[in-house]
């Protein structure tokens, strides 16, 4: 082993050697870094390109094009444009104090071209962002005009103008944020939270 040791040390000290050594080293790095800089887009999705600073290129990439991103400062984003089903459940306080389970069955879908902005305003999991921040807070000024009686026992009538008026609203931020619903496939269910699955 000493042996061995001792003739490396030596073809190191060789200068042509030691030029050769940087030149594989150099090479090799390079390539790997070239390779690891090719992304390619996720079919069905768009792609974006954000820095380690969180700034994002001015650029929206096609599903299946090839990218190049700087290793180790920039990451692909794959953001999903096939319409994405979202099931949201949450409790709400309702005009008289009590809980009201509200279940939310919607059909989400990103407007291309509005990409970026989505993905600064709601992440990566724009659909979950979206009805987290935005249709919480219209679910819930609508819940708490209304009765528990009315929300869980009303009538047929009342609770689809109540679960209109929710869908309504959320169709507008939707609007708003360039994010396309699928009204006729939206499905909102107001449930007691204390009373079991059946």
């Amino acid at each position: 082993m000493a042996a061995r040791a001792a003739r490396i040390a030596a073809w190191l000290r060789v200068a042509d050697n030691q030029k050769n050594l940087a030149r594989f080293v150099g090479g090799m790095t390079v390539c790997t870094m070239s390779l690891m800089s090719l992304k390619r887009v996720t079919p069905g999705h768009v792609g974006l390109i954000e820095d380690r600073q969180g700034t994002l290129r001015p650029y929206i990439y096609d599903d299946g094009q090839l990218v190049l991103a700087i290793p180790f400062w920039q990451r692909c984003i794959n953001i999903r444009l096939i319409p994405v089903k979202k099931r949201f459940i949450k409790e709400y306080k309702s005009k008289d104090g009590r809980d009201v389970e509200v279940r939310l069955l919607c059909r989400l879908q990103p407007r291309v071209h509005w990409v970026p902005e989505i993905y600064y305003k709601f992440g990566k999991d724009y659909g979950r962002g979206f009805l987290e921040k935005e249709a919480s807070v219209d679910i819930a000024e609508v819940v708490k005009r209304y009765s528990f009686a009315e929300l869980v026992n009303g009538s047929e009538e009342v609770q689809d103008a109540i679960a209109d008026e929710i869908s309504n609203r959320i169709g507008d931020a939707c609007n708003f944020h360039k994010i396309k619903i699928a009204k006729e496939e939206t499905s909102i269910v107001f449930l007691d939270p204390e009373v079991g699955e059946e």
